[in-house]
């Protein structure tokens, strides 16, 4: 097995691939150590403090990861390994979900509403969490909120997602729609919708 950091030298971010590498391999073998089977890329865009990170590939796994992603809380442009290990662990968690049948992941290549991706998320993140990777709830609950509802049916089904280990696709689709069926039922109609 092999992990592949692109670039191999960074000039815009403090970070050396063969730490991203041991970070990835450690990750991999807590939260899904199937993928340790063939080769894995990790492509960083270095240029983007923001923090996207999306499985592109599986056969081989690829990666791509921008900065914002990796880096500590406290040291912007710095790689910090709690952080990029929860980041990883997400992935990789992903991973084994889209190689599952029994799960149904959708198509790689398939749009995500926000709302299912941030569902799928938070479920990922809760996985994560329980092992053993720091995962900060709080900023996952707002996360879910901005595109389920501040509301208590809302945090009910965020606890529900967080704390399941074995859901399927379809569930989480499910727990998602329930979760904005209010949301949207509230939004005041527009011109259009009433003439």
């Amino acid at each position: 097995m092999a992990v592949v950091v692109k670039p191999e030298a960074f000039d815009q971010v403090e970070y050396d691939a063969t730490q991203v590498a041991a970070v990835a391999v450690s990750s991999a073998e807590s939260a899904c150590a199937s993928a340790l089977d063939g080769e894995i890329v990790v492509e960083i865009d270095q240029s983007a403090p923001t923090s996207r990170a999306e499985v592109v590939s599986l056969d081989p796994v690829e990666f791509h990861i921008e900065s914002g992603a990796l880096e500590r809380y406290a040291r912007p442009r710095t790689l910090g390994e709690l952080e990029s290990g929860l980041t990883f662990a997400r992935l990789f968690l992903e991973v084994c979900d889209r190689r599952s049948t029994s799960f149904g992941a959708p198509d790689l290549r398939a749009e995500l509403s926000h709302a299912h991706r941030i569902a799928w998320d938070t479920n990922l993140f809760g996985r994560a969490s329980r092992l053993g990777f720091v995962a900060h709830k709080p900023r996952h609950r707002y996360d879910f909120r901005n595109r389920h509802g501040f509301n208590g049916p809302a945090d009910r089904i965020f606890a529900q997602l967080w704390a399941s280990d074995d859901l399927t696709w379809s569930d989480i689709v499910a727990l998602s729609d329930t979760a904005v069926a209010p949301v949207v039922a509230s939004r005041p109609r527009v011109m259009d919708d009433i003439a």
